[in-house]
């Protein structure tokens, strides 16, 4: 009997999408180098981290300045669930 492909991850942010399979962190940041790149100033430049471990994809804040919040609630990680929605650099939502 096979298992089923570990899920993919996909990130919504201003209008754009982007498909992360399971295998190497994800960088989120202002960086050019980061995986998904966001560009303001309330974004450090390798802010979070998302990160397939044990079965579940996991955002890790990546000691930003600025924070990563869900419900806004500030949290250092978060266990990622179906159409959940996670804000970073500030409370509010962006795009």
């Amino acid at each position: 009997m096979s298992q089923a492909a570990p899920p993919v991850l996909t990130v919504r942010y201003d209008g754009s999408q982007r498909t992360f399979a399971p295998g190497h962190d994800v960088v989120i940041g202002r960086d050019l180098r980061a995986d998904m790149r966001i560009t303001h100033p309330l974004i450090s430049r390798a802010h979070l981290l998302l990160r397939y471990d044990q079965g579940r994809w996991l955002a890790i804040d990546n000691g930003s300045l600025n924070g990563t919040f869900v419900n806004g609630r500030r949290v250092p990680v978060v266990d990622i669930h179906d159409g959940q929605s996670i804000n970073i650099g500030n409370r509010t939502d962006r795009g």
